[in-house]
């Protein structure tokens, strides 16, 4: 029973199609990254590709913990690139645990036939195709308590959030990871890294935002990095990252990042002292009358947007 991860490349064939060796420029950056981390990490066999990776071990937490590092390395690549609206690198994908059969086999002088045949491959897969942004998915088994698996070390580096929003196969619940944070480094370091993310993955936003539906992936990849956030937001002294991003995204588009900005703010430690923050009563008046609003309503009040309806009622509560 081994943890393994499915992920490819955001958008890729799109930059493929565009120009073919700019292409091949960013799959040359996730190409080295990744056997820079697979590399120095033994107990992890990984297999690359085309914009693909396929990665296992024994070792269910180290296997997170590279992941996420390899989607840091990645995001980090972005502040290099130019033409960010075309060319971008941003991996996606799940991890799940379950039976891995490996066989090689040469079949002719110059044929190699390797196939894994693997319930989790198959269920990763599925989490990967299914998700928005450069989001990591993990499976988690209900029936036997899978999360402890990948948070069984004392220096796990990665913390896990629950999403019920996402549906997959019966029995299992998904949980997001919140990649953006190395709980291995201190607090501050932490939250530096944390913000220098933030603000890549803000001007991916911006630079994507004439198209809605790649608008909205880069959002996804935003809402990761103000979750990973959230634990260093103080309400009773709002960040100026966070009245930055209040004042760069006021208009109706950009409602799906007023939801995820409220879902980070009360999950923060002073959480009772959200609905006091002045910059954040004024932007509200402004734009609870706006048609982004009523996008806004209709998103928290679908049946799988329940926990972020009550982060909704608390606030205003």
């Amino acid at each position: 029973m081994k943890g393994l991860v499915f992920l490819d490349l955001l958008g890729f064939s799109n930059m493929v199609r565009n120009d073919y060796r700019r292409a091949k420029d960013v799959l040359d950056d996730f190409f080295n990254i990744a056997y820079q981390l697979i590399h120095k990490n033994p107990e992890i066999t990984g297999t690359l590709f085309s914009d693909s990776l396929i990665a296992y071990s024994n070792d269910k937490s180290l296997l997170l913990d590279t992941v996420c590092q390899l989607y840091r390395e990645c995001l980090r690549m972005n502040a290099r690139y130019t033409e960010r609206d075309r060319y971008f690198l941003l991996p996606r994908g799940g991890i799940s645990i379950g039976l891995v059969t490996i066989e090689s086999k040469t079949v002719a002088p110059n044929i190699n036939n390797e196939f894994i045949v693997s319930p989790a491959l198959v269920h990763s897969v599925k989490m990967e195709s299914g998700v928005k942004g450069s989001r990591l998915l993990v499976a988690v088994n209900l029936d036997n308590g899978e999360a402890i698996d990948f948070t069984c070390k004392k220096n796990t580096r990665t913390t896990l959030y629950d999403d019920d929003s996402i549906e997959f196969w019966s029995r299992y619940q998904y949980k997001d990871a919140l990649w953006f944070s190395d709980l291995a480094k201190e607090e501050d370091e932490q939250k530096r890294e944390i913000e220098e993310l933030i603000d890549i993955a803000i001007k991916l936003v911006i630079d994507n935002n004439a198209i809605a539906d790649n608008m909205i992936q880069h959002i996804g990849t935003l809402r990761i990095g103000l979750l990973s956030y959230s634990k260093f937001f103080e309400a009773t002294r709002p960040s100026e990252l966070f009245s930055d991003i209040l004042h760069i995204f006021r208009e109706d588009k950009y409602w799906l990042i007023w939801v995820a900005l409220i879902e980070m703010a009360m999950q923060s430690k002073d959480s009772w002292a959200v609905s006091s923050i002045p910059v954040l009563n004024d932007f509200l008046k402004k734009v609870s009358l706006s048609p982004g609003w009523i996008e806004v309503l209709k998103e928290i009040n679908k049946s799988r947007n329940k926990y972020i309806k009550s982060l909704f009622e608390q606030l205003y509560n």
